[in-house]
């Protein structure tokens, strides 16, 4: 029975890995999923999370506000999705199965995720713990982690210290909050951006503005 169960986990875990990075070769080759995804995949938006003094209770209420609306709009209750949590791994650190993130999914088995280690994410020697799952998008608390996110750079509870990208399988669409300023989506076909382009436009962030108004029209059917 022991080395039954041990062989039936062994299965799952390759499952995830090879549906994930299979995932991505047909839909996203070549990006590696980091930050920053607006600077390392063209067909993507950068939105605007921040309004007014930062670190008051207004502004967080604004980011998670708008935060949440996008996470909305790009994905619905049926969608399945990667969830991909990237830690920098300091000495022997691991991603345990009780972080903050994880226990925003419901049923979540230990079963369920695949660990490994990434090196040269960003540099040369660096290295990296990640987690990946793959779930039903209406498992997810997800306003729960977007708060903690934007929670990351204060003395606010709960945080997050993860990197964590939402893989849109069935919308082919990456969603990242990077902290409390703002958040990249990314998407296989520009088209699947459109609708977030036209009805969140005020929220793009300025600085990146021109640039993501000329992707869209050079794109435009």
């Amino acid at each position: 029975m022991h080395e039954h169960v041990i062989a039936h986990l062994y299965i799952i875990e390759v499952t995830i890995k090879q549906e994930y990075k299979q995932f991505l070769e047909e839909n996203f080759n070549g990006l590696k999923i980091k930050m920053p995804l607006f600077y390392n995949w063209e067909n993507s938006l950068r939105f605007d999370l921040q309004v007014g003094d930062t670190n008051t209770e207004e502004y967080f209420k604004e980011v998670n506000k708008r935060s949440t609306a996008l996470f909305r709009a790009s994905f619905s209750e049926t969608d399945k999705v990667f969830i991909v949590l990237n830690q920098y791994k300091i000495k022997r650190s691991k991603i345990r199965s009780s972080n903050y993130a994880f226990k925003q999914i419901a049923a979540l088995k230990k079963s369920e995720v695949d660990y490994s280690t990434v090196r040269q994410l960003y540099e040369p020697d660096d290295m990296w713990n990640r987690a990946i799952s793959k779930v039903a998008i209406n498992s997810i608390n997800y306003e729960n982690i977007l708060k903690a996110i934007a929670n990351t750079d204060f003395s606010r509870e709960p945080r997050i210290d993860s990197q964590i990208f939402f893989i849109n399988i069935d919308k082919k669409l990456l969603f990242n909050m990077y902290d409390d300023r703002g958040l990249d989506i990314a998407a296989k076909d520009i088209e699947t951006l459109r609708p977030l382009y036209t009805e969140f436009n005020t929220w793009l962030l300025d600085y990146d503005r021109s640039v993501i108004d000329q992707r869209m029209k050079k794109n435009k059917l």
